[in-house]
């Protein structure tokens, strides 16, 4: 039976919206959760607890592990320094069986359960990022991974287990790949096991899962031959050569037009510029003269991610507004920014809609999709469970995206 799972990323214990999202999730029949132990810093895990103490229901539980990030590199790295994968200053990678052990009974005490349903190996292709990797060693490193998850099913700390690898949709032959034929050889080594699930990205765009490369056979068929169930992740989400095309459809306000854009801004960054006026030399440049700031001010409001927006305010706009300032901004100073900040991301989301209702008529123009006047995810998620997706996991951070996909909670 497919089934419309619930996907934590972004998700925190610290938001009320997304605490009542989770619950109404459940509530109105989904069966699903997925998460991560390092989803928000472990704070997605603490969310799921919470919601599951206020229901009686039982849904299918996944949780991966392999990432090690932010506060806890220092000390997981310094821990568990063998077979350690080194990405950057702020990323670091493993799935050694000693660091699964620690980070396996860290997700059962956030969760607050005595057993997970489905234990997944989150991305274990960072190895093969590393300079030198091989995938004999990739393999070797995949095993030990499994024969230490099969001993916690024996235990019963999890119920089964499987792989999560952006890779398992890549052409057989690239170094990064990870090919489920050779994972499925090495089980045979194992006397018996519980690996029953792989997850991986498939949407509109990014269909490497429906290449035949396994015998004439795609992905979704090779895992039913396997008798693994498939979960998709970023189904909405596709990325493309000029940025991300978001797959569904956002309400946005008409009053959203380029010359309202231009209008608020003046108005919101009005006591910085009248800062800066003060401040000033004679002859020196007006602010809007300034090659970043005249920069941001035609490009806040043209962005085709949310993701985009968070990179020009926090990464530029914000430390801009600070530097002039000199000092902390209270509240009140800071609060036309933030509206403009909040503005932007609901540009953003007028600009994802014309991407996608573009994207939706050329797929219904080449067949991809049927004429419907449906919103464009749901045609997507119906797409998806018929090229024989078993779960396929959504963001779903507000309860009236909740509401809008409720009838493929169960299919």
């Amino acid at each position: 039976m497919a089934k419309l799972g619930f996907g934590t990323y972004r998700c925190s214990i610290e938001s009320d919206t997304h605490f009542k999202a989770l619950k109404h999730a459940i509530d109105l029949g989904c069966e699903v959760i997925d998460t991560s132990r390092n989803y928000t810093g472990g704070d997605s895990e603490k969310l799921i607890a919470k919601v599951l103490k206020e229901t009686k229901k039982k849904p299918l539980l996944i949780s991966k592990a392999g990432y090690i990030q932010g506060d806890l590199i220092e000390e997981l790295s310094s821990k568990f320094p063998e077979d350690l994968v080194h990405i950057n200053e702020g990323l670091m990678h493993s799935i050694h069986p000693k660091f699964l052990e620690d980070q396996l009974s860290r997700s059962l005490d956030s969760l607050g359960v005595d057993s997970i349903d489905v234990y997944l190996l989150h991305n274990p292709e960072y190895y093969l990022k590393t300079e030198g990797s091989t995938k004999k060693e990739y393999y070797s490193r995949i095993k030990k991974a499994l024969i230490f998850l099969e001993k916690k099913v024996k235990e019963g700390k999890i119920k089964s287990y499987g792989i999560s690898s952006n890779t398992f949709v890549e052409p057989k032959e690239d170094h990064l790949s990870t090919d489920i034929d050779i994972v499925m050889k090495q089980l045979k080594e194992i006397e018996s096991h519980s690996f029953k699930y792989i997850q991986f990205p498939f949407n509109l765009i990014e269909m490497g899962a429906l290449e035949r490369q396994f015998d004439g056979e795609h992905l979704f068929e090779r895992a039913n031959h396997y008798n693994l169930k498939t979960i998709v992740n970023r189904p909405l989400n596709a990325f493309l050569d000029n940025g991300l095309l978001r797959l569904s459809n956002y309400i946005t306000s008409p009053k959203l037009t380029d010359s309202f854009a231009e209008e608020v801004f003046i108005e919101k960054t009005k006591s910085i510029h009248e800062l800066w006026e003060k401040e000033k030399e004679q002859g020196d440049e007006t602010i809007y003269e300034i090659p970043l700031f005249k920069q941001i001010s035609t490009l806040w409001y043209k962005q085709n991610s949310k993701d985009a927006v968070d990179q020009i305010f926090f990464t530029h706009f914000f430390p801009f507004v600070a530097s002039i300032w000199g000092k902390d901004l209270t509240k009140e100073e800071s609060q036309p920014f933030y509206e403009l900040y909040e503005l932007a991301q609901s540009y953003s989301e007028k600009n994802m809609n014309k991407r996608a209702e573009s994207f939706k008529q050329t797929a219904i123009n080449q067949g991809l999709l049927f004429e419907s006047d449906k919103d464009l995810s749901l045609m997507a998620i119906e797409k998806y469970f018929m090229f024989g997706a078993d779960i396929v996991l959504l963001g779903m951070r507000r309860k009236e995206y909740v509401d809008k996909v409720k009838e493929y909670f169960t299919l």
